[in-house]
């Protein structure tokens, strides 16, 4: 693929979120790709698609999309519960494929993909974009440079009360659970920060109140690394007092972060500007550190460059399914009443 453009196709364009069309932008956005295809099995959303982006091919059956020759990666759009079966299927007709996260809903899953692309030689990786929001990357830097420490807390926290949106990422069979949308955000986050391996999850969950959702009204996640961090994430809709999104603690100093405009532009923009600042504690004082750009379209930048001259995949099936363990395990543990250790660490 060294000379030439990577011809890219999306399945599942949707209505919510525009989730296709956003992942459509930031493949016309990168100059070494060139979006061909777009599919979705919904007559609408195929219509829509078709109106957004004229000169790209509409499909609404993967299948006739998947025979085409001059497709060689395609991005997958979809509900949680069908990505490893149509990943499995666009590996197996030759195309290299980003999955949008979580990657899948079972550890077995995450396998079968990854030992798939592996088999028929083509690059699975997992689309988790939201490493280069402002906040992860000023975050990230502050630690890599020593400025708090040795960090051995962390706590990720999106909590608040209200009934959740009635859709399909309110409903565990689909989903996976109340975990399994921002929470594997923070757990990708977490698992990109820590040089460590795992050792075990602890996890808990709750329903108590919105019964006419299947997912739970809260669950929680601590992560045990070997280097003796431990990572809290919680993710709540049952939660009257909040916390702050990002809690972190080092032998010199700490970090918190409201995580307000922390995103500022997502879903609108290619590249978001650095929307506020997070509070750095250390023996000197309080500081305000302020957020970095969040440089989203890295992602298929970074892809690009993997396709076209071998540079590492931006996150792996394997960094993908280390989520994936983290989600499983917790709800293992919430049902055993103990910590499980990881069959992935």
């Amino acid at each position: 693929m060294n000379d030439k453009k990577i011809r890219c196709a999306i399945i599942g364009y949707g209505t919510t979120y525009t989730w296709g069309w956003m992942h459509a932008l930031w493949i016309k956005g990168v100059e070494d790709l060139n979006l061909v295809a777009i599919c979705d099995q919904n007559p609408t959303c195929a219509e829509k698609a078709k109106e957004d982006f004229p000169a790209v091919d509409i499909y609404t059956t993967m299948h006739e999309m998947l025979n085409r020759d001059d497709i060689d990666m395609v991005s997958v759009v979809t509900h949680h519960n069908t990505h490893a079966s149509i990943v499995v299927e666009c590996l197996n007709a030759g195309k290299h494929v980003v999955v949008e996260k979580p990657m899948c809903i079972r550890i077995a899953e995450a396998t079968e993909m990854i030992e798939t692309a592996k088999k028929v030689n083509r690059t699975l990786a997992v689309f988790h974009n939201r490493r280069h929001d402002g906040n992860v990357r000023a975050i990230k830097e502050v630690i890599e440079q020593g400025k708090i420490g040795d960090v051995f807390h962390i706590e990720l926290s999106a909590c608040g009360y209200g009934r959740p949106g009635n859709w399909w990422r309110s409903q565990k069979e689909i989903s996976g659970g109340v975990l399994y949308d921002w929470g594997s955000h923070a757990i990708d986050w977490v698992l990109s920060m820590v040089p460590s391996k795992m050792v075990q999850v602890t996890g808990f969950s709750h329903k108590l109140v919105w019964h006419d959702f299947s997912n739970e009204d809260q669950a929680r996640a601590i992560i045990l690394f070997e280097n003796g961090v431990v990572a809290d994430i919680t993710q709540s809709n049952i939660a009257y007092v909040g916390k702050p999104l990002w809690r972190i603690l080092g032998t010199k100093g700490a970090i918190v972060d409201t995580g307000r405009d922390a995103i500022k532009g997502y879903i609108k923009e290619l590249i978001g500007p650095p929307g506020g600042s997070f509070k750095m504690v250390t023996a000197a004082g309080e500081m305000e550190v302020n957020y970095k750009e969040s440089d989203w379209i890295t992602y298929y930048v970074d892809m690009a460059n993997h396709l076209r001259h071998g540079t590492p995949v931006p996150v792996s099936g394997e960094d993908g399914r280390r989520v994936i363990t983290v989600l499983e395990t917790a709800e293992k543990s919430a049902k055993s009443g103990h910590s499980e250790n990881v069959p992935y660490q």
